[in-house]
């Protein structure tokens, strides 16, 4: 079976870049992965680009719609979606899988008629390489964030956030951010993949919502009430704030780590 992977956000930073080694890894276990027409099975990460009816979700959509048009197979794993226009999900109904990574995406699928599986982000099942961690000696890291005004993310810079160590996680190798976190004692970010190595090197954390329901849904999809605000404001009150959170964060690593290991046909056997 010849298998062509859509989807690479790798440039962006290092957890959509150990998105794709999951994927990628895991589809040549299938089949023979190709870059061109010839494919006999189309798998589409949309990770977090399917929302608010974007260019790159109508571009993903128009992909699957050509491959199931040619008679072909299609997925879409590994994905959000969100506020898009009535109607583009009915494409959908033709993919023999969908896969959302949380329970508010999946939900809203279902109500436009299209079934998704449930899994977590691919990041989580990245292996950890040996790395020789960077020592945050117990203090607070802290990413970027999300800002509606700019309509981009964006680094804090006052003085009370430059008291903090800070990562850009365009810059940083997924296993050593995962490896150094563990070092660290609090983890602040506005990046979903930054969530996800916090909960991989079970880190305490607080999140500032992004722009779409991502970071949020996790806790909604494992029951739990996990740290995440609306405003920068009230997350620095938390961060500032003894300390309420880590019960909720613990019992979130615990969740995670009972969640089986996402495969591309799910125990299924894959037509040849």
């Amino acid at each position: 079976m010849k298998i062509r992977l859509l989807g690479d956000h790798s440039r962006y930073h290092c957890g959509s870049k150990a998105v794709w080694e999951v994927l990628s890894r895991e589809a040549a276990r299938h089949g023979t992965l190709v870059s061109d027409d010839s494919f006999d099975l189309l798998v589409v990460n949309g990770e977090g680009s399917m929302h608010h009816g974007s260019a790159g979700c109508h571009r993903k959509i128009e992909a699957i719609s050509e491959a199931l048009g040619s008679g072909r197979r299609a997925m879409l794993i590994n994905t959000v979606w969100q506020d898009n226009p009535p109607g583009l999900a009915s494409v959908l109904t033709g993919c023999e899988r969908v896969t959302a990574r949380e329970l508010m995406s999946a939900r809203v699928l279902e109500a436009e008629g299209v079934r998704a599986d449930l899994c977590l982000d691919l990041s989580y099942y990245r292996p950890i390489d040996p790395a020789e961690p960077h020592d945050f000696g117990g203090g607070v890291v802290m990413t970027d964030f999300w800002s509606n005004e700019f309509d981009t993310f964006a680094k804090v810079t006052g003085k009370w956030a430059a008291r903090h160590a800070y990562v850009d996680m365009q810059d940083w190798d997924w296993s050593r951010l995962v490896t150094s976190l563990k070092t660290a004692g609090l983890f602040v970010t506005g990046r979903h993949h930054g969530v996800y190595a916090a909960c991989k090197a079970r880190t305490p954390f607080l999140a500032l919502k992004g722009n779409t329901h991502k970071i949020e849904a996790l806790g909604v999809t494992a029951g739990l009430e996990i740290p995440v605000f609306d405003t920068l404001k009230e997350l620095r009150a938390a961060m500032e704030a003894p300390d309420p959170y880590h019960a909720q964060c613990d019992a979130l690593f615990d969740w995670m780590e009972r969640q089986p290991v996402w495969t591309l046909f799910q125990g299924q056997s894959p037509s040849v």
